[in-house]
């Protein structure tokens, strides 16, 4: 419909789903209300939907929003709505809902492993002597 509407708009907007049918990956696609989807996101019992919705179910079919539809109540039929592909067009980036009031780190250009993997197996992950290059076990720190 609208390739300005993304996942992080739309979590922006409503934020995280209650469900979720299927995955961005599932290879398995499905039909819905003629919408042709692989993943779909259950709202329920929403406070602010764009469209006054207590109920809604987001389609995507992998990264692409295919559709939405929505209901006041578990009775009512499912409807399709626009309302939320107009809201999610206001929404230019998710760093838009953040307040920023913390400086960013400086940037140094170097980057300082805490430790070296001894082998393959090994991960690192331990606290290593800057000297030796020993491990320091936790019991003597």
């Amino acid at each position: 419909m609208s390739p300005l509407v993304s996942r992080n708009s739309v979590v922006s907007l409503l934020g995280t789903p209650q469900a979720v049918e299927g995955s961005l990956n599932d290879p398995v696609e499905r039909e819905e209300f003629d919408i042709h989807y692989n993943e779909k996101w259950i709202y329920e019992d929403l406070a602010e939907d764009p469209a006054g919705a207590l109920y809604r179910a987001i389609y995507w079919h992998r990264y692409d929003f295919v559709g939405t539809v929505i209901r006041n109540n578990e009775n009512e039929q499912w409807h399709a709505d626009t309302k939320l592909v107009e809201a999610a067009n206001t929404v230019h980036a998710r760093r838009d809902m953040v307040h920023d009031h913390h400086r960013a780190s400086p940037v140094n250009g170097r980057y300082r492993q805490v430790s070296q993997p001894e082998d393959w197996h090994d991960l690192g992950g331990y606290v290593q002597d800057e000297v030796t290059g020993r491990r320091i076990d936790k019991a003597t720190l």
